[in-house]
């Protein structure tokens, strides 16, 4: 028993120390680092690891399988850009009023659709983006179909605009690091242990004194703030704001995160990490082809894990983890034997 405390301690450790090696690491890249394309590269898993823990706050942890995550991307993108564009508010401003709006409708949407279950939770929200999709390519105010193209002028830290990509890298990092402490708050408070009971069993939860209704709201508006967020940062980082690039995401979103591991901290990272880069190299040698290799080995590899793993990476990992830990426990157990 000393002796699994004392090895849980030291991984504990190990963990800790590492994590710190990373960060360190990533705080001190673009430091050797100036070539756009590698910077741009990380900037994509930075954002697309955000987004993809607000999709895994709602559909991991609370077990809400949505397919229109895209919708409070999009609106966290539209409002900073229409406010700084059409009234010239700074984008900063425009980030939390974004981030209002999207919790306001994630609450308006939220309430009808929670009453509903599995399958149907999800036709729901895809329902949702289409809609959300045509009142944005009609509504001309907004720019239409065209978007909303921000004016090249005015570079600097107030109005969100680089000449170079390493204040978006430093930008994305921060964020995707707020977003990871949302949910290891979450993870390590009663609301984490709530979500997961509500996920696994909603019956058992509400026979256990748990306020449903309750928290997948706050799972809600955790979710809808944290992608409203990464909007805002994606509108600003192109310059422009259109439906195709803001309400089309939904499904990337979902797969990178069922990629890397749904209900765990670091799954949406992880996933990001193995396909935004596969995605963007293949991309830039492939996609001019014509043949579309880029998307066949993206998906390639996306079926390929979910078929070895459903747990996704996360559960590779946990899986090479425990066979060590067995080895380890064999091996004692043999060395015991072998002193009797």
């Amino acid at each position: 028993m000393e002796k699994d405390l004392t090895m849980i301690k030291k991984i504990e450790k190990f963990q800790w120390l590492a994590s710190v090696f990373v960060l360190l690491l990533l705080f001190t890249i673009p430091i050797f680092i100036r070539a756009p394309f590698p910077l741009h590269v990380l900037i994509m898993v930075f954002l697309f690891s955000t987004m993809g823990t607000s999709w895994n706050i709602l559909s991991g942890y609370a077990g809400q399988i949505s397919l229109g995550q895209s919708v409070f991307v999009g609106i966290g993108g539209y409002v900073s850009s229409v406010l700084y564009v059409q009234f010239g508010v700074s984008p900063w401003i425009g980030m939390l009023a974004g981030i209002t709006t999207a919790m306001a409708f994630g609450w308006l949407i939220g309430k009808p659709c929670f009453r509903l279950g599995g399958r149907y939770f999800a036709i729901a929200t895809m329902s949702i983006v289409q809609i959300a999709y045509i009142v944005v390519t009609r509504w001309e105010f907004i720019g239409g179909a065209r978007g909303v193209y921000f004016p090249m002028k005015n570079w600097g830290f107030l109005t969100f605009s680089f000449r170079t990509k390493t204040p978006y890298y430093y930008i994305s990092l921060m964020m995707m690091l707020i977003a990871l402490g949302a949910v290891f708050y979450i993870e390590r408070s009663h609301i984490g242990y709530y979500l997961k009971t509500i996920r696994e069993d909603e019956d058992v939860a509400k026979a256990l004194g748990i306020d449903v209704p309750k928290y997948k709201m706050v799972a809600m508006f955790f979710s809808t703030a944290i992608a409203a967020m990464g909007g805002t940062f994606l509108a600003q980082y192109l310059l422009f704001a259109d439906p195709d690039s803001l309400f089309m995401l939904s499904v990337p979103i979902m797969l990178l995160t069922v990629m890397g591991g749904t209900g765990a901290l670091f799954g949406p990272l992880i996933g990001a990490a193995v396909l935004i880069p596969i995605q963007e190299y293949a991309r830039i040698a492939w996609s001019g082809s014509g043949q579309a290799i880029d998307q066949l080995i993206y998906g390639t590899i996306i079926v390929g894990i979910i078929i070895l793993q459903p747990r996704g990476i996360i559960g590779i990992i946990d899986a090479v983890k425990d066979r060590v830990e067995k080895l380890g426990q064999s091996t004692e157990k043999s060395e015991t034997h072998g002193v009797a």
